[in-house]
């Protein structure tokens, strides 16, 4: 009797449009007449006199109808459900990718660090360092942390790397800080002045709790300006 219709609410509608014609054929005439059609213009007391079977009709198309619309209604809350359920999980995939990018970044960083640290270590460190030969003045790791860690009482180097608790960014140690410098390619291709990043990042450092620590941002910008500017206009 009923074509078969989705489950979307278009096809609900269009299916409820097709009970109530199916309904009115079973009360109208041919004609769209009530003149024809024994007892629709009964009284309550004649109604009273519908046939066993008039009755059991009666009685089945309400039942059809109030079981389509209880279906109507259940199909349209499981929809908000799932569109509530889609747009948390959305959220929650976008909050998770912001927080994997801020984890690769940190480990990239870190992994850098340490392959820097671990060739330093598998040279077995010369008694004294080989000065730096970048820039205009040969320049040294002592050089380099004398002057960064200038205005702090604790002026040990340090390979530490801590994170900043609200932003999740690597601090450096000073000696971790160098490690990232002599690691980065513009330093290798001779494309960067240490004495003018040391004094760029002097004022950078941050105190961590066991002493002073460098963003790794201020030292990766540190390396960039001095070599696309050069030590004049990077102080």
């Amino acid at each position: 009797m009923f074509q078969n219709y989705g489950t979307n609410y278009d096809a609900f509608a269009a299916f409820d449009r097709e009970i109530l014609a199916a309904q009115g054929s079973q009360v109208y005439g041919q004609n769209g007449s009530t003149e024809d059609v024994p007892g629709l213009n009964r009284s309550s007391s004649e109604e009273k006199e519908l046939t066993p079977q008039q009755s059991k009709r009666k009685a089945q198309n309400r039942a059809a109808q109030r079981a389509f619309r209880e279906r109507k209604e259940r199909h349209v809350k499981e929809l908000e459900e799932k569109l509530s359920t889609l747009e948390a999980s959305s959220s929650t995939v976008l909050s998770e990718n912001e927080r994997l990018k801020r984890e690769i970044q940190k480990i990239t960083t870190e992994n850098q660090i340490l392959r820097a640290t671990s060739a330093a270590q598998a040279a077995h460190q010369p008694p004294a360092p080989a000065p730096v030969d970048v820039g205009p003045m040969a320049y040294s790791p002592t050089d380099f942390y004398d002057v960064v860690l200038e205005p702090h009482k604790n002026k040990t180097p340090s390979h530490r790397i801590s994170h900043h608790p609200e932003t999740g960014e690597s601090l450096l140690g000073a000696a971790a800080a160098w490690d990232l410098i002599t690691s980065d390619p513009l330093y290798i291709d001779g494309q960067v002045d240490i004495q003018a990043v040391s004094e760029f990042l002097k004022p950078k450092a941050k105190c961590d709790g066991q002493g002073p620590v460098f963003p790794e941002s201020e030292v990766r910008k540190a390396i960039q300006l001095s070599a696309s500017l050069g030590k004049d206009e990077l102080i």
